[in-house]
């Protein structure tokens, strides 16, 4: 019965580790699988360090998320699979932007929140070895996947900048000198559909091709009074791979990805409102004396939690393509060279109605482009395995247009104008108050602007990489790497109504474009021991960093500026183990971190430009904490994973920030994260295993909103996943999953706007889902 449970675990928990991706898994006539113990069937390898590891190896904090990891809990992307990894959030909908496909990653309490492109992400994300520069469009539906890895940060040795919270390492599945044909269809609950094929072809003994296409379709789930709705998906995604082996030596790989979604804004209610708020009162009593503008209706809200009475804005729509190109080549016994050649683009528009209500109080619009081309060459070398080493070089030229609009309280200059004179009654000659024709303190509330960016980037990065065994037992790591950076911008900010430009800083303007350089080091050191086999620990410090950039909303010539890079050092102490006769897998570490140069809304007075609100390097942190993850064989048919993680994050200072103090809390950073996931085969033939899977993901409260408001606090959560699959026969498998068992109600970002602009929002998570999977193998 033991050796039962071992050959199921192989079915259908770690195909995509030890054998090609299929629906089940079957033994070979001369492999017995019933003999695996957890070491032989984790025989997990990550490529955390550039080159292909064993996880238990691997001195660094990483978290791997095989295929069947994630199909076994239902999960189709990045936001879902965050749940279920200890001390990472990922969200879509950004500082209020409304985007489905911006990724706001946060880990260990360090992220980046906004999508503008103008901001650098804090975590880095790496597909196939290709660095994804922006937050737009890194949110799709896994294609593909061979594994997903989560390495805590700063990676700032290997990855370089914009890893200081760690990267994300996305690997799908290499083309193989196998035939392979599978097709799997999926529906479930809101007319989902989603349709899955792939091919693996060999073409000859050199040449091999493999593609992969899926559609997914899915009706949104907040509902407008129109008829609309929010939350949808109609997405399109392709990866194809052509592979050259020359010998057994080379190996050269060109792939195409490309990604199309046209899906609704994010799914949104007006959760409160305030119709006396002080914008609005102040636009109702410009109508009472103004011919221009009508005083404003009360706003909606709903018994319905997911409807909406919104009308503007309701869009997401992105198309990215990629091109790789890599080589790898065994020069010699000792000797490997990589070499990873992209060029990408990106298009994409989102928006979102900021009011959920037919009068507009408020709505946004972004446009995003962006170009980017990467070159990474890796030489990596084995001595006796006593001395191992990689060298580098990256490279990356970025160019982006962004387009911003937002319009708030549409009319609102516009009856300022058309009022006989100011409100407090002063002259016009020389006003003191707003209201008046002409009267330029009527500018600062032409709230209908539009700021046009146009940012070029360019970082080159050498680096090293080292591993020496000193005494048998004995390692110690050494990392190093050195980056230079350039950023240009040129924005020009223009106040729409007035047709005013406020700001003009570009190539032919007098003060001219706004640029910026940095070179930075990031250092690595680290020890090993490991006593036995199954025994592993580790202590690590390293140095990283997040690249400087410019405000994209800049309003005045105080905020059209640039900011400085953030810093973080961190310190790990780890240990990887096995226990039982390697019937339990326990991974631990601990750390703390120092951040500084936190970049933070800061607040800044001057004669001529009173208050202006802009990005500055204003806020240091310090954050210690622990994480846990456990594999484990319980008895002849049940296996059990469980993580946990514990995080205490403060601020240590905030400067000049206007938004929070140092009693703040972390936005996005609960204390507590825990998952458990209990899978059990149930035998029903000779041939043939049920196999079922619940999983359970919590953590503690957290604030969505950086100003710590209790209404933009999601309280404590619970999130439950059931999944069971049936080999109907060898080719055929069924599956039926719930996503949010216990359906409950809760949000991915939140604001409240109640006291200036009368209206707070919630950003929603889906309810329960139910859904069916057939996949067919031919």
């Amino acid at each position: 019965m033991t050796s039962m449970l071992l050959s199921k675990r192989v079915r259908n928990i770690f195909c995509s580790v030890i054998a090609a991706c299929s629906p089940t898994i079957y033994a070979s006539n001369d492999t017995d699988l019933f003999s695996l113990d957890l070491t032989e069937l984790m025989n997990v390898t990550v490529e955390a360090r550039k080159v292909e590891e064993d996880l238990q190896n691997t001195p660094l904090s990483v978290s791997v998320m095989s295929r069947e990891f994630l199909e076994q809990r239902a999960l189709d992307n990045l936001v879902d699979a965050a749940y279920f990894i200890p001390n990472i959030d990922i969200t879509t909908v950004g500082e209020n932007s409304g985007c489905t496909h911006c990724a706001g990653i946060t880990i260990r309490g360090v992220g980046q929140v906004d999508p503008i492109p103008t901001t650098d992400p804090s975590v880095g994300l790496y597909i196939d070895g290709v660095y994804h520069a922006r937050s737009a469009g890194s949110i799709v539906n896994f294609l593909d996947i061979e594994r997903i890895e989560v390495l805590r940060g700063p990676q700032g040795t290997l990855y370089g900048k914009n890893s200081i919270g760690g990267a994300i390492n996305i690997l799908t599945r290499k083309v193989s000198d196998q035939q392979q044909v599978r097709t799997q269809i999926t529906a479930g609950e809101f007319n989902r559909f989603d349709a899955s094929f792939l091919l693996n072809q060999p073409l000859n003994e050199q040449w091999a091709a493999r593609v992969a296409v899926a559609k997914f379709t899915e009706d949104g789930f907040v509902k407008r009074l129109n008829g609309d709705l929010e939350g949808g998906q109609d997405e399109l995604g392709v990866l194809a791979k052509l592979r050259y082996q020359p010998s057994k030596r080379l190996s050269i790989e060109f792939s195409l990805d490309r990604q199309l979604q046209n899906n609704g804004s994010a799914p949104s209610v007006l959760s409160k409102k305030n119709d006396d708020a002080d914008l609005i009162s102040l636009y109702n009593l410009v109508a009472t004396g103004s011919p221009a503008i009508e005083p404003l209706p009360e706003l909606h809200t709903f018994t319905d939690p997911f409807l909406s009475a919104a009308t503007a804005e309701n869009e997401n729509r992105v198309s990215q393509t990629g091109y790789r190109g890599t080589i790898d080549w065994d020069i010699n016994e000792q000797l490997h060279l990589k070499s990873i050649t992209s060029y990408r683009t990106l298009d994409a528009i989102y928006g979102r109605d900021f009011d959920n209500n037919p009068v507009n109080i408020g709505f946004t619009h972004d446009e995003q482009t962006q170009r980017q081309l990467s070159q990474e060459f890796n030489l990596s070398g084995n001595q006796n395995n006593d001395f191992k080493w990689l060298l580098g070089l990256f490279t990356i030229d970025e160019h982006i247009d962004y387009n911003f609009r937002f319009v708030f309280l549409e009319g609102l200059y516009q009856g300022l104008e058309t009022l006989p004179s100011p409100l407090d009654g002063s002259p016009l000659s020389a006003p003191t108050s707003i209201g008046g024709p002409n009267n330029p303190l009527n500018l600062a509330l032409d709230l209908d602007n539009t700021f046009n960016n146009e940012v070029d980037n360019q970082s080159i990065a050498l680096f090293a990489h080292s591993t020496y065994q000193f005494a048998p037992k004995w390692h110690v790591t050494t990392g190093a790497r050195l980056t230079w950076e350039r950023k240009k911008q040129q924005v020009i900010t223009r106040l729409n109504v007035a047709d005013v430009i406020a700001i003009n800083r570009t190539d032919s303007a007098p003060d001219g474009a706004i640029e910026k350089s940095w070179r930075v080091f990031s250092p690595l050191l680290g020890l090993q021991y490991r006593p036995t086999k199954d025994f592993m620990y580790f202590i690590n410090a390293a140095r990283g960093f997040k690249s400087g950039g410019f405000n994209g909303v800049a309003n005045s010539v105080v905020s059209a500026r640039p900011f400085e890079p953030e810093y973080l050092t961190a310190i790990e102490l780890g240990v990887r183990s096995e226990w039982f006769d390697s019937q339990l897998r326990l991974n631990g570490t601990a750390f703390l971190l120092e951040h500084r140069d936190m970049q933070l809304r800061g607040g800044e007075s001057g004669e001529n430009s009173g208050v202006e609100i802009f990005i500055d390097n204003v806020g240091n942190t310090r954050t210690k904490g622990v994480e846990l993850e456990a594999e484990a064989l319980l008895s002849k048919t049940v296996n059990l994973s469980f993580s946990v993680s514990y995080t205490d994050a403060k601020f240590t200072d905030v400067g000049n920030a206007t938004e929070v103090t140092k009693a703040s809390k972390l936005i996005k950073t609960p204390r507590w994260t825990t998952a458990l996931s209990l899978r059990k085969v149930w035998p029903i033939t000779n041939q043939h295993n049920l196999t079922t899977r619940l999983s359970w993901a919590y953590r503690s409260d957290i604030y969505n909103d950086v100003f710590n408001n209790e209404h933009a606090k999601q309280d404590a959560l619970s999130l439950l996943n059931f999944y069971v699959s049936y080999p109907i026969t060898q080719q055929l498998k069924a599956s039926f999953f719930v996503t949010n068992l216990t359906d409950e109600y809760h949000v991915i970002g939140a604001n409240d706007f109640t006291a200036a602009f009368g209206v707070a929002e919630y950003y929603l998570a889906p309810s329960r889902r139910f859904g069916l999977s057939l996949s067919y193998q031919f």
